[in-house]
């Protein structure tokens, strides 16, 4: 067997490899702006999502397609998420220079908020690619991925980190790491959405049935 043919090992291997490269290129370019990082992500997902579902799509393509379709929902969904970070960070700063027991209930008040703001994160630009809904029912479905599907949302955020804490002391990784992860991110996503999307239409079976 020829490892460089077509259906080689190793021609699959370079040409997913090649694809994820030119994927976390095209992303870390886009966001260099900052102010499009949402943007940019949103495109990412939208192209992991159809190389999960076994779509062969290409890169560039689909991804200025999906950075121009989710342009305006997922640029206004950074700036209200960047404004909300910013207001945890005043509030606890605030609340640092408390004293006593109330210091003590609004560190763990907000404590509390922000892990449902961290948690809810995990699947806002995964639910905007898959959904394609309204903004409130994006933040309200995002919310409920994230408390229904609790473990995914914990490996979805360990992956997260994992893949920041690699590419901080291995620099040299970065030029493929965050496609890698956001793929990984998403595939997670994408089995939860698939699973209550089952649920939901079980349970509406069971209904018609009765």
């Amino acid at each position: 067997m020829n490892i460089f043919s077509i259906d080689g090992g190793l021609y699959r291997f370079l040409e997913k490899f090649t694809n994820f490269f030119l994927l976390n290129l095209l992303w870390f370019i886009m966001c260099l702006p900052i102010i499009t990082i949402f943007p940019a992500t949103a495109a990412m997902y939208g192209v992991v999502r159809q190389w999960v579902q076994k779509k062969d799509t290409g890169v560039f393509k689909p991804f200025f397609s999906f950075f121009k379709e989710n342009f305006l929902q997922s640029f206004l969904l950074g700036i209200v998420w960047f404004l909300f970070a910013l207001m945890f960070y005043f509030n606890f700063m605030i609340t640092l220079q408390m004293s006593g027991t109330v210091k003590v209930v609004m560190v763990s008040a907000l404590s509390f908020i922000c892990l449902f703001f961290l948690m809810t994160s995990v699947y806002l630009l995964p639910v905007m690619v898959h959904y394609n809904t309204r903004f409130v029912i994006l933040i309200k479905n995002s919310f409920f991925f994230s408390i229904s599907q609790l473990w995914v949302t914990v490996l979805c955020g360990i992956i997260f980190l994992l893949t920041a804490v690699i590419s901080y002391f291995i620099p040299m990784t970065t030029i493929i790491i965050w496609s890698i992860g956001f793929y990984l991110i998403y595939a997670l996503c994408h089995r939860s959405f698939n699973r209550i999307e089952s649920l939901i239409q079980l349970n509406q079976e069971t209904q018609e049935a009765s």
